[in-house]
């Protein structure tokens, strides 16, 4: 399956708005404003006591939305404080994490059943609310290490709904069926495929109850089908719906202007194999278009639907197949979780970036609130005592392969830093602070002793493991008018050797402000430097690297991160710039500046947000990104993030052509 984001995204959301339910032709636009969308997604406010839950379920809701719509429904995103208005018009309402409804809430939710509307419920506990649904509700569940790791879905499903998704859930709420009320659609299976006895879906005459909530942790394109199949199968209409925008969103984002164009390019590859292979997709793709349109003038939109997706995915394998291997090119890849797709089975994900034809592996493995592999400079995380050492592990199975590892380290971030860790921190005073007082997660690098557990944890890696380089990320500051506390202004006040009377207004003017600009540079360019010098001693030989903002010099002063001095003075090897955008031209404009020089180009690796919070890319927009740093002369590219859908969509469509194995003759 294939998400479509290629070039057009914004014009897209505008050609999807106008479809209108008896196909293709758009409505006018006061009438579409007048008109609710079909489904609205309600997150967790007023059912939810704490801020932090409230947060979890609004982020996880804007992600369903753009599921909905990326499988071809319009969906409106609102809180559960306006149920009666919200719910009003609507046929189907997906609630996010509305753990415990108010009683009049469940009134007008159970008044939307009555009149024929259909609930996706995720994650609650409202004991209402589950007998609305026809369930029982169970007590928290913890889960073990890879217990929740996909949903398999039952023979008997929704059409079109998917045999299976992968989703790695750290703990449930369990519910089981009522006999005569309910039933169960899908299991919990763990890393090895074993359902474990815990159900993941329900469905019952009210609709459908999940015991976790879609996560954004990869197979995005599944769990879109599977959300337009669930608000399909109790109003199939929308089927036709679904389809005629789906087909539009495969049409308008074809790498080509049409069929003949297509066909010009795949005609002028060299070889007789590829070149046929290519033109047999190219017709497989047009012809399924023109299929799903012949199935939606019949009405058979589930069926057209199917075909659309089909079609999308064979224009991915064409668009592939055009591409050209580049030799020599560094092809790396982030991963975010630090356990590989699939964890516990290390051989088995470097097996299938090997294939993919990955250089290098970015494993996130240790930062000032967790360590994932053997560090005494930092705590042991949950992962490691439950898991084992992810870095040994990683390294064991890559380096058979040619693949080569980058330890991954967070530098200021205190990300995943428990309550207990973050005390120790602010105890030492080594957290930022706003005027306020408050403070920020996140490590002041003009520490001294911070800068110096950092550079420990990398000597440690370094020695205890044949890693191929230290990979540094959040080497900055978190921003520069939220962080002027008074740690800063004590720090920077004993570096001038004068006290500063008008803090902090005159840091946000001239000239302290650029003082203030110089100082902070120099406190994160002396963490790269001391890590280069001690690289040099341990483990002379090996890269550092670092993830960087992608705008400079304006990062310089928004964050203290002089990126491209630290090329200049030979601190870094390769600088990975996350230039994570969909848009081509501002993609391309970042390059252009990355790559002013040719020095600056071959000590860069562009970082392409597949799947980032900031961008979501299809094949064809990877490809599209990877040609443009090519034409730079880029020394390569970084993917982030390593996850089921990059994995499933982008890795084979590369495979095809652009990280293919390099035959005779080409270059």
């Amino acid at each position: 399956m294939f998400l479509f984001s290629h070039f057009t995204r914004i014009l897209l959301a505008g050609l999807l708005a106008g479809v209108a339910a008896g196909g293709l032709r758009a409505a006018p636009a006061a009438a579409i404003a007048r008109k609710p969308a079909p489904v609205v997604v309600i997150h967790g406010r007023r059912s939810l006591a704490g801020e932090s839950d409230r947060s979890f379920a609004l982020s996880l809701s804007r992600h369903a939305v753009r599921w909905f719509r990326e499988g071809g429904l319009e969906a409106d995103l609102r809180s559960d404080e306006k149920l009666a208005a919200d719910l009003r018009g609507r046929q189907v309402a997906m609630l996010n994490h509305c753990a415990q409804p108010q009683p009049d809430q469940l009134r007008e939710l159970r008044a939307f059943v009555a009149r024929g509307g259909t609930l996706i419920v995720c994650y609650s506990a409202s004991p209402g609310l589950a007998d609305l649904m026809g369930v029982r509700l169970g007590s928290y569940l913890k889960a073990d290490a890879g217990q929740f790791s996909a949903m398999r879905f039952e023979p008997r499903k929704p059409v079109n709904t998917p045999r299976q998704i992968a989703q790695s859930s750290p703990n449930i709420l369990p519910a089981a069926a009522i006999e005569g009320r309910s039933t169960v659609l899908a299991w919990w299976t763990d890393r090895q495929g074993r359902p474990n006895g815990q159900a993941a879906w329900l469905q019952s005459e009210a609709g459908f109850w999940m015991t976790h909530i879609l996560t954004a942790d990869g197979d995005a394109a599944e769990k879109g089908r599977l959300l337009v199949a669930l608000a399909a199968d109790r109003h199939p209409a929308l089927w036709r719906e679904a389809a005629a925008a789906r087909l539009k969103r495969v049409l308008a984002g074809a790498p080509w202007a049409g069929q003949e164009e297509a066909r010009r390019q795949a005609r002028a590859l060299p070889g007789g194999k590829r070149r046929e292979a290519a033109l047999a997709a190219v017709e497989q793709a047009y012809g399924g278009g023109r299929e799903a349109r012949r199935l939606l003038d019949a009405g058979r939109g589930a069926e057209a639907w199917l075909v659309a997706d089909e079609t999308g995915g064979r224009m991915m394998e064409a668009y592939g197949m055009m591409q050209a291997p580049r030799g020599g090119e560094i092809r790396a890849v982030w991963d975010h979780s630090g356990q590989g797709l699939y964890p516990g089975d290390w051989p088995r994900t470097c097996r299938v970036l090997k294939d993919a034809g990955i250089s290098d592996l970015l494993v996130n493995v240790a930062a000032p609130g967790f360590a994932h592999c053997r560090l005494d400079a930092l705590p042991r995380s949950p992962v490691y005592e439950s898991q084992g050492d992810q870095l040994a592990a990683c390294l064991a199975a890559a380096r058979p392969l040619g693949l080569r590892v980058h330890a991954w380290m967070i530098a200021f971030s205190t990300t995943h830093a428990t309550p207990y860790r973050m005390q120790v921190f602010s105890q030492r005073g080594w957290l930022l602070q706003a005027t306020d007082g408050t403070y920020a997660p996140w490590l002041d690098p003009a520490v001294p002793e911070v800068r110096a557990m950092l550079v420990q944890a990398a000597g440690e890696i370094l020695a205890r493991y044949r890693v191929d380089g230290i990979h540094l990320d959040f080497v900055r500051y978190p921003d520069y008018y939220g962080s002027l506390g008074e740690g800063v202004r004590r720090r920077f006040e004993a570096s001038r050797g004068r006290k500063i009377a008008d803090w902090p207004e005159a840091a946000r003017r001239q000239p302290l402000f650029n003082e203030l600009v110089r100082w902070r540079g120099a406190q994160t360019t002396a963490l790269v430097a001391e890590i280069r010098r001690l690289q040099r001693r341990v483990a002379p030989g090996t890269w550092l690297t670092a993830a960087v903002l992608g705008k400079y010099p304006t990062c310089v002063e928004s964050v203290g991160q002089d990126w491209d001095g630290w090329i200049e003075q030979g601190y870094l090897d390769y600088v990975l710039p996350m230039n994570y955008t969909e848009q081509r031209a501002a993609f391309g404009a970042l390059v252009a500046q990355q790559t002013r020089s040719r020095r600056q180009a071959t000590r860069l690796v562009g970082g392409i947000g597949v799947t980032a919070s900031e961008s979501r890319l299809d094949a064809a927009g990877v490809i599209d990104q990877i040609n443009l740093l090519r034409s730079r002369d880029a020394a390569g590219f970084a993917l982030f993030d390593l996850d089921a859908t990059l994995a499933r969509e982008i890795l084979p469509v590369l495979r095809l052509g652009l990280t293919a194995p390099r035959t005779a003759g080409e270059k």
